[in-house]
């Protein structure tokens, strides 16, 4: 059962008591990532990520840390593109600690200046770190391609001159613009007493941080697709990824779509991994994935391979989505998606911060609680015409986007030819 509630100051406050756990997991939600970022912000949202865990009025950078290690404790944050979450998880005995320390990071953060001058030096280093990381490095370039001129498409990280170029002032312009009380969720879920944990919470988060000028969604804008981006680097493989537009969050579409990825890359039995990787040993990593936001959705393939393997590899990648599109699937691949997914689920829900995330995410996105019993109907009333659907949706006459990095033997990203999905079984060359 979650209990929902919302404070005088606006903060929505989400408890879930979860029974035969020693763990409790408590979460700051902030409903702003980097497509809340205008012109010359880039990287700010999750530099203020950083920026909590700097110290306080109360405690040094030293101090936060110590206090949750010293009690054998996980402390962590994340920056979306959608939203940024600050979490600790801890042994339940512990959770008045996580609820103080995550009220005092929030309302009493320093950002002194020699701190925010260190850790864009940090932060350099981390985008740096992806830069040397071509698997983590293809999909950010990737989104760019997709919501090119779309907010949706900066870097999370920023750029090494949007970073170089953040003082003080700016920061806190951004942090008054979008951290209001009444733009957080507060979420525990785990082992605790449910009235103790409500006069911890408003005791702790009594203040307001009042609304700034947050920046508008704006829904309305539509994203530029790039077609074709290649980075040429000296590295052993070419990674590269592969797709088109999905799903938004709120389509009601998506558990069919959830059922698609699930089939062509989603698990060791799919069928890219095993007709791609297992069968034709063309590479080791191979995967589909799913991205939704509010007003739009990406959906990809990424796979890691030699040069020699790179054409190949490619082509059978396409001949999978046009097979689907022409052929569709069995009852039984439907079926054991199925399985799959309720299975997943069910494993993910025994941990109490993913239970957290997902009272949080479910309350941001839905403004309501899915309960398991609920998802797995969801789940099992996806049909084949449901299937089919989505899959003209994803791939009928779609033009893919396509970016790589690496060394592709003779081709230029100039040269590349566009390809087009129909359902003939060969990519097809776009009229020109």
């Amino acid at each position: 059962m979650v209990v929902k509630y919302t404070l005088d100051n606006g903060m929505v406050i989400l408890l879930e008591p979860i029974e035969g756990v020693a763990s409790v997991s408590a979460g700051l939600w902030v409903k702003t990532g980097s497509r809340n970022e205008q012109g010359g912000q880039m990287g700010y949202a999750h530099f203020i990520e950083h920026m909590l865990f700097k110290g306080t009025s109360n405690h040094s950078a030293r101090d936060i840390a110590r206090m949750v290690d010293r009690v054998g404790g996980q402390h962590n944050a994340a920056t979306n593109r959608e939203y940024t979450c600050y979490y600790i998880n801890v042994i339940s005995d512990y959770l008045a600690l996580s609820v103080d320390l995550l009220a005092d990071m929030y309302y009493r953060s320093l950002f002194d200046a020699d701190e925010i001058s260190k850790e864009k030096n940090v932060i350099i280093e981390e985008i740096r770190m992806y830069e040397d990381t071509p698997d983590e490095l293809i999909h950010d370039v990737f989104m760019e391609c997709m919501l090119s001129d779309h907010p949706l498409g900066h870097p999370i990280l920023g750029t090494m001159e949007s970073i170089d170029s953040i003082d003080r002032n700016r920061l806190l312009g951004f942090f008054g613009g979008n951290y209001s009380t009444e733009n957080c969720i507060f979420a525990v879920a785990g082992n605790f007493d449910l009235d103790a944990t409500k006069r911890l919470i408003e005791r702790a988060f009594a203040s307001s941080l009042p609304a700034g000028s947050a920046a508008v969604r704006d829904g309305n804008a539509a994203p530029r697709r790039i077609f074709r981006r290649h980075i040429t680097r000296d590295l052993e493989q070419i990674h590269f990824c592969l797709g088109t537009e999905g799903l938004n969050r709120n389509d009601e579409n998506r558990w069919a779509l959830f059922s698609l990825s699930t089939i062509l890359g989603g698990s060791m039995s799919s069928r890219l991994f095993q007709n791609i990787r297992e069968r034709e040993g063309l590479c080791y990593a191979i995967y589909s994935f799913h991205s939704a936001y509010l007003d739009n959705g990406v959906f990809g393939v990424y796979c890691g391979t030699s040069p020699d393997n790179y054409a190949r590899a490619l082509g059978l990648i396409v001949r999978e989505c046009e097979s689907l599109l022409a052929e569709g699937v069995t009852d039984e691949e439907l079926d054991d998606a199925k399985t799959f997914m309720k299975g997943n689920l069910a494993l993910s829900m025994e941990s109490t911060e993913v239970r957290m995330g997902h009272i949080a995410k479910n309350e941001m996105i839905y403004g309501r609680h899915f309960g398991f019993d609920e998802m797995v109907e969801k789940i099992d009333a996806i049909s084949m015409d449901d299937f089919g659907r989505v899959i003209d949706s994803i791939f009928r006459e779609k033009r893919l986007t396509l970016v790589s990095i690496g060394r592709i033997p003779g081709e230029t990203a100039s040269a590349a030819e566009p390809i087009l999905l129909n359902d003939g079984g060969r990519p097809r060359r776009e009229p020109r």
